[in-house]
C-alpha cells in the first residue's frame, strides 16, 4: 500500500466511517423489507427507500474508489449496492402487484354486488308470485303432499333470511319498495298461507327449521323499530303466531316460549294500530282458550294482567271490544278450574 500522508490518513478514516454507518443502515433496511410488505405502508415505504437509494448513490459517487480502500471493503460495498438495486426492483414489482390486486377486489365486489342485487330482485318476484299462488289451499295441499323436502328446505331459507334482515335493519328499517323488505315479505305471506292448513301449521311446527322461525318471530317482534314497513311485518307475524296457536302441539311450543311476552309488548306499544291490536287479541284469544296448566295461567296474568285487558273493552270499536271480553272471560274460566 502507497505511504499517506497525516491528511490523507484522516480523510480514509472519515470515509470508512461513513462507509460503516450506511452499511448498518442497508442492513437495517434489508431486514425491515419483510415487515414494509405485511403493512399497507408499502407506498410510503417505497418512496423512502427511492430516497434511501439516492443518498446511497451519492455516497458512492463522493467516495473515492482508490487503491488506498481495501478490496474487501470495496467489493462489499459492491454486493450490497446491487442487492439494493435488487429490492429496488422487487419492491417495484410488488408494488404494481398490489395495486392491481386492489383494483381487482375493488371489481369484485362491484360485480357480487351487482349478482346480489339481482338475486334479491329475482326473489322478492318470485316469492311475490308464490304467495299469491298459496292463497289457494289446493295448491298448498299440492305442496305438502309431493313436496315436503322442498318446503323444509324453503323454511331453512325463510329461517335464515328472516333473522338475517332483522339483524341487519334492527335500527332503520328500510322503505317498503325496497326489494329485500319486498322479499322477506313474499317469504312470510307464503308461511302464513302454509300454516292456515291444518297439515300446513303441523308440518311447520313439527320441523325444526319451522320451529325456529316461530322462535325468531316471538323474540324479534318487539325489537322491530317503529317504522311504516313493520306495520305490514308484524301483521303477517301475528296471523302466523294465530295458525300455529290452532295447533295442539303449537300451543304448547308457544306457551313455553312465552309468547305473552310479545303480545304483552304489542298492546303496550301507543304505536300500534286497531288492526294489530285486534290481531294481538285474537292470538290472545287462541292461547287462553281452555286453558288449564296452572303455569302457563299464572304467567300469562303476571304478564298481561286482567285489569290492562279490561281497558281495552271500552274501545270504540265493537270488534276489539268483544276480543278483549272473550280473553277476559277465558282467563277467569282458567282461574276457576285451577283453584
Amino acid at each position: 500500500m502507497d505511504e499517506l500522508n497525516l491528511e490523507n490518513e484522516h480523510e480514509l478514516l472519515n470515509s470508512l466511517e461513513t462507509i460503516l454507518t450506511s452499511e448498518c443502515n442497508l442492513h437495517e433496511y434489508i431486514d425491515d423489507i419483510p415487515q414494509i410488505f405485511a403493512t399497507d405502508n408499502l407506498k410510503t415505504m417505497s418512496h423512502k427507500e427511492e430516497t434511501n437509494g439516492e443518498n446511497i448513490e451519492t455516497l458512492f459517487d463522493k467516495f473515492p474508489m482508490s487503491s488506498n480502500v481495501s478490496k474487501d471493503n470495496t467489493n462489499e460495498i459492491v454486493t450490497l449496492k446491487s442487492k439494493c438495486e435488487e429490492l429496488h426492483t422487487q419492491i417495484e414489482r410488488l408494488t404494481k402487484e398490489k395495486e392491481e390486486a386492489f383494483e381487482e377486489i375493488e371489481r369484485l365486489k362491484d360485480q357480487i354486488l351487482s349478482q346480489s342485487t339481482y338475486c334479491t330482485s329475482l326473489g322478492a318476484v318470485l316469492g311475490n308470485l308464490t304467495w299469491r299462488a298459496s292463497r289457494f289451499p289446493q295448491i298448498v295441499d299440492t305442496w305438502l303432499s309431493n313436496f315436503q323436502s322442498k318446503i323444509g328446505e324453503f323454511l331453512s331459507i325463510v329461517n335464515g333470511t328472516f333473522g338475517a334482515f332483522v339483524d341487519t335493519y334492527r335500527s332503520a328499517f328500510p322503505p317498503t319498495s325496497n326489494v329485500e323488505y319486498q322479499f322477506v315479505m313474499g317469504l312470510l305471506g307464503i308461511v302464513t298461507n302454509i300454516s292456515a292448513s291444518p297439515e300446513g301449521r303441523e308440518f311447520l311446527i313439527t320441523n325444526s327449521s319451522g320451529m325456529e322461525f316461530v322462535q325468531k318471530l316471538i323474540k324479534l317482534m318487539p325489537e322491530l323499530p317503529l317504522a311504516p314497513g313493520t306495520v305490514s311485518l308484524k301483521r303477517l307475524m301475528l296471523m302466523i303466531l294465530y295458525n300455529v296457536s290452532m295447533n295442539k302441539t303449537g300451543l304448547q311450543y308457544l306457551l313455553e316460549s312465552r309468547v305473552e311476552d310479545t303480545l304483552s309488548h304489542c298492546l303496550d306499544d301507543e304505536a300500534s294500530s286497531e288492526e294489530m291490536q285486534l290481531l294481538c287479541l285474537r292470538v290472545l284469544q287462541s292461547v287462553t282458550y281452555d286453558l288449564d296448566k296452572p303455569k302457563y295461567i299464572h304467567n300469562l296474568i303476571a304478564t298481561i294482567p286482567i285489569e290492562k285487558i279490561e281497558i281495552i273493552t271500552s274501545a270504540k270499536r265493537s270488534d276489539i271490544s268483544n276480543a278483549a271480553k272473550q280473553v277476559i272471560k277465558y282467563l277467569q274460566h282458567s282461574q276457576k278450574i285451577t283453584k
